[in-house]
Order: C-alpha cells, then structure tokens, then sequence
C-alpha cells in the first residue's frame, strides 16, 4: 500500500533541502533541478511515472541529493521497476547517513527498502539430468548463478524470457510471468521440458491447433433445382399466353414467345448444372429473385437474374 505519509515527508523534506541557505544564494542549477522536481510531482499526479523518472533523473544530473533519490526510487516502485527502486532508495538511505539532516530521509528509505524487499518476484529453475552441472541458466538474458543445480533471481514483476542451454544446439526456453510477491519455480528434466510449476499463475501455453483439414467441396443442387423449376412454369406461362392470344394480338403472342424463350434457356442451364454437379457456393452463385404478377389474358410467373 502507499504510504501518503511518507510521500508528504519526502516533499517537505526535499522541498527544505533545494531551498536556498540564507547564507548563499541559489544557483542556476538547484533552481532548475527544483522546477524538474515539481514538474515530476505534476506528472507522478496523473499517473506518467516514467516521465516523472525522466525529469528527477535530469535534477540528479544537475544536484544529487538523498531527497531527490528517494523522490526517484518512489517514481519507480509504482511503476513496478522495483530492483531500480530498491537501488534508488539504498543510495538514499546511504547519502542520508552521510550528509547533515539527512537522518529523516535515511529513515523514510529503510522503511521502503523494507517494503520493496517483500514485495520483489523472485524466480528459480531447477536443472535435472546428467548434464546439468554444465547447463546455462539465463534470464532475459542475463547469467544467473545456480547453488545447488537452483538458480534463483529477484525479478520486476512482469514476463520473463527462462533459458537453459547445455550446448550450443541444445537449450530450453519459456516465458513465465510473476506477479509482486510472487516466488515462481520452474523445473527443467533432461528432454528440455518443464515438468513441474509451482506458482499459481503459470504461463498456460496456448493449445496446438488441430491439423487442418480440407472439407469435401460442397454441391448444392436449391438453384439448378430453381432454374428447372422456374424455366417449367416460363414455357407453361408463355404457352399459356400464346393459346390466349388472338390472331391480332401480336404484343401478347411476342411476349408469349419471348417467356417460353426465357424459360426454355433457364431449363436447360438448371439442367446442364445438375448433370456436370457444379459447386454452387455463395461467393459465385447467381442470385435470382421470382414472383407472379398478372398480364392482360392471364396469370404468369416473372423472374430477374443477376450474375
């Protein structure tokens, strides 16, 4: 949890420390290392702790004081880079033992460090087989020392890359995430896989998909059905017309002909479809919309075609 009092208590005290002695006069850098300071108090108030990190680290560059580390080690906790923390606070601690009124800062750090130190992951891998006493343990990259075939190193909380290398073709790795407070141990056998986990919060890998397979093509037969169909009751309708017609009724007799044309042509594709059994699916199927409608001498069907 954060300690509101000790936040106030590094303000005041770092804020008393840049103040200028009444014997001297402040210089040009402790003005400009206090306007990085309170411009990193403005930032740490809406959550940019890295940028509050960049502006404290340009005041040490300019006037290194214990309050300005502490300042810095806060920014850094609770952007939970606490290894950086723990340093920050150390050196904190340390120039408040050296230098004068500097005792109420040493405390405030101690009581960090303290916090910090419960709070910090720690992970372990355990080597096993006959060649782990040559193996390689590494940690983002970074060696770590093994005692007892265990490796084991504070961490920042997050995702980190374990890698186990007994020569130069044969190595291991996983990605595991540790939580604050967090102790992740990981067992490696001698084929190289993790055999054991003991945190709660494993890293689940994500499962193989299945080999894919090619499903069978796909006939569907509903449009040359349609077409048949449809093509049926055009000839029937255009016939229909024809018988209807009178010997002067050239319009009706053209339109007659003209429907039973149309439907013919759609029988015979519908037909020609269902004889060669053509895949018909959606991403090249003509879309066809039918419906009836009344003509002068009778009832006919009417369709519309799109390809």
């Amino acid at each position: 949890m954060r300690s509101n009092r000790s936040t106030l208590a590094v303000g005041v005290t770092l804020a008393i420390a840049l103040l200028p002695a009444p014997a001297r006069a402040a210089d040009a850098d402790t003005e400009r290392a206090r306007a990085l300071f309170h411009e990193a108090g403005e930032l740490e108030r809406l959550g940019r702790w890295a940028d509050a990190q960049s502006r404290l680290r340009a005041a040490l560059r300019l006037r290194e004081t214990p309050q300005l580390h502490y300042a810095l080690g806060w920014a850094l906790e609770n952007d939970d880079k606490l290894l950086e923390a723990r340093a920050a606070y150390e050196t904190a601690a340390r120039l408040g033992r050296e230098r004068p009124n500097g005792e109420e800062v040493a405390r405030l750090a101690a009581e960090r460090l303290a916090d910090v130190e419960r709070k910090t992951p720690v992970i372990k891998v355990r080597v096993a087989g006959a060649e782990r006493a040559s193996a390689r343990v590494l940690i983002d990259g970074r060696d770590v020392k093994r005692d007892n075939d265990v490796a084991t190193t504070a961490v920042n909380p997050g995702a980190h890359v374990i890698r186990v290398e007994r020569g130069a073709d044969d190595a291991f790795e996983q990605i595991a995430y540790v939580g604050r407070s967090a102790i992740r141990t990981v067992d490696v056998d001698e084929a190289d896989v993790p055999v054991r986990d003991s945190a709660q919060d494993r890293h689940a890998r994500a499962p193989s998909a299945p080999p894919a397979t090619r499903s069978a093509p796909r006939n569907d037969n509903v449009l040359p059905w349609l077409m048949v169909s449809g093509g049926a009751a055009f000839v029937a309708g255009g016939g229909a017309l024809l018988l209807s017609a009178n010997g002067n009724d050239e319009a009706k007799q053209a339109f007659g002909l003209t429907l039973g044309g149309a439907g013919l042509v759609a029988g015979v594709v519908g037909a020609v479809l269902l004889l060669r059994g053509e895949d018909t699916s959606a991403k090249d199927r003509p879309r066809g919309s039918a419906s009836a409608a009344p003509v002068p001498g009778g009832a006919v069907a009417t369709a519309a075609f799109t390809f």
